[in-house]
């Protein structure tokens, strides 16, 4: 009869266990699922595996970035001897001993056994030696470390379950989380032997989940006093005489009038155990330890959940920043050279894309279309909208509808195609080579006419937003323009932008400036408006989208 190989293990609290090499193959890794596993971040996922070939015992290095030792000497491959000193990576607060015994005939140990007795009754004088207590607070340290190292959400809740079953000597562990629709459903389902437990074998008391959920308090029973008309037909039917169920807790804070209160905690899930057996009292030390491992796992899934909002947040702040890019790519920046007249024109979003849009449309026979519009609203949706009537106006203009036309025609465009709650306004007009300037204003704010002379002119047709009324016709009114004169188109953002004494810029501030300013390049009167509106609000949010067209007609240019 071979010997039997065994590894005696020693923390750095003293506590001692002993693991027997029962399998063909026994593993070693940080993953959950090994045999033995170790926590520390040198050691790997799959780090090493002792195999049982022909009666003797060989350590495999599993090409491990730290690597495996024996008596301090690293390793690829090596027969244990009796009495080897094993290490993985650099575990070196953990001591690990290669032994081989003589198996004896009888069993070494009979099924695994839960530890417990009565709800809120606990033996001071508990039969658990100081070594097991030991283990089982060395093994909380280990899974409380394992929190702030590279596992994966998944691979931390198996080993969470994996280290209830060993403090509490349970037979099977799982790990209940509500969904989205409150209800629980099992996460994890294990047994001793580090399986996965499903179908039927991942059968649970259902009325002690009931009454843990209920209370909001651990529930602990066994079959000492009265278990089965505690626990119901399920437990009885299970055949189970002992169950520990602990509720995972989530602390909610609120902040009213600049003070921070505690809310009632909300029970987001379970830690659940069972045995079939009974041997005796679960101490207080396991059932505290067990409790503040729910508050550790507790941590966990709030930092899991707080993390995919993270990367929600990140990935929307990305498909924001896309959606800026293309928004200012619609927006000219630069304008070609026109012989009678400068533009200069600039939008500040109030988020990432806004509901601003303004353009300038060429036309056959050298007139040219001046666009600005502000839908209802902020965000992607109205971006989205923005575009829409961006594309229809140019493509109405350039497809020879008159401007009267192209306005009542993009107001049926608009209207079917967006919310009952959208709507735009929105003014367009067209400067021909002779000066003549044609407008239709759809409720927006009236652009602002200076003369070369001082005089200041609104330019208004009172029609409708677009988007309103499928029904509504529009007209266009004509103006004359002059060398010298201005025109300032602009939204609402400017007027209505409000500094700390809640002031508005108002029109009559903006059409002084604009008077004052009309002898000025259109660059030069759009830097100047803006530098007077953000000065005006010094540094405060920006509560709208501010868009802002200036033309001037150059000197001597008109026909």
């Amino acid at each position: 009869m071979h010997k039997l190989g065994q590894l005696k293990i020693t923390d750095n609290f003293g506590a001692r266990r002993v693991l027997t090499l029962d399998k063909p193959s026994f593993t070693i890794g940080r993953n959950p699922e090994s045999d033995l596993n170790l926590l520390d971040l040198s050691v790997s996922r799959q780090h090493a595996k002792i195999v049982c070939e022909a009666g003797c015992y060989f350590l495999v290095d599993l090409e491990s970035k730290s690597g495996s030792y024996v008596n301090d000497k690293r390793i690829e491959r090596v027969q244990l001897q009796h009495l080897d000193r094993v290490q993985f990576g650099r575990e070196g607060d953990m001591q690990i001993q290669f032994v081989e015994v003589t198996p004896v005939a009888e069993p070494r140990h009979s099924s695994p056994t839960l530890d417990l007795q009565v709800s809120g009754s606990f033996d001071s004088g508990s039969s658990s030696s100081a070594n097991e207590e030991l283990q089982k607070l060395a093994r909380f340290l280990e899974v409380n470390q394992a929190f702030r190292s590279s596992f994966s959400p998944d691979d931390v809740l198996r080993l969470i379950v994996d280290s209830a079953i060993e403090m509490s000597a349970a037979e099977r562990g799982f790990l209940l989380l509500k969904n989205e629709a409150g209800e629980l459903e099992i996460k994890v389902a294990r047994d001793r032997a580090r399986n996965t437990l499903r179908g039927d074998r991942a059968a649970i008391s259902q009325s002690a989940v009931e009454r843990a959920m209920k209370t909001n308090r651990s529930v602990v029973l066994n079959d000492d006093t009265g278990f089965d008309s505690k626990s119901g037909g399920s437990a009885a039917r299970l055949d189970l005489r002992s169950i520990v169920c602990l509720p995972l807790q989530r602390f909610k804070m609120r902040e009213q009038m600049g003070v921070t209160s505690l809310l009632r905690p909300e029970v987001i899930g379970l830690l659940y155990v069972d045995s079939r057996m009974v041997t005796g009292a679960l101490s207080k030390t396991a059932l505290t330890l067990l409790e503040s491992l729910c508050f550790e796992v507790s941590k966990c899934l709030e930092s899991v959940r707080l993390m995919g909002e993270e990367k929600e947040k990140q990935k929307l702040e990305q498909e924001l920043a896309m959606a800026h890019e293309v928004q200012s790519m619609l927006l000219p920046i630069i304008f070609r050279h026109f012989d009678q007249f400068d533009v200069a024109a600039r939008s500040i979003p109030c988020r990432y894309v806004g509901g601003d849009f303004y353009d300038v449309i060429t036309l056959e026979g050298g007139s040219v279309a001046f666009v600005l519009g502000d839908v209802s609203g902020k965000g992607i949706s109205a971006a989205l909208l923005a575009a829409v009537a961006q594309g229809g106006i140019q493509t109405q203009l350039r497809t020879g509808s008159s401007l009267a036309d192209a306005v009542t025609n993009l107001n049926r465009v608009v209207e079917e195609k967006s919310a009952a709650n959208r709507f735009i306004t929105f003014f367009c007009g067209v400067l021909d080579n002779q000066g003549n300037f044609s407008f239709v204003n759809a409720g927006h704010n009236p652009p602002i006419l200076a003369r070369s002379d001082g005089r200041i002119e609104l330019l208004s047709t009172k029609s409708l937003v677009l988007g309103a009324f499928d029904i509504a016709q529009y007209q266009a009114l004509t103006t004359k323009v002059d060398a010298g004169d201005a025109i300032v188109m602009f939204t609402d953002g400017v007027t209505e932008a409000t500094n700390g004494s809640n002031e508005m810029f108002g029109d009559e501030r903006l059409e002084k400036l604009v008077q004052r300013s009309v002898s000025a390049s259109a660059e030069q009167i759009r830097d100047t408006i803006f530098e007077h509106v953000l000065e005006f609000t010094r540094g405060l949010p920006q509560g709208d989208d501010i868009t802002l067209l200036a033309v001037k007609v150059k000197e001597g240019q008109l026909n």
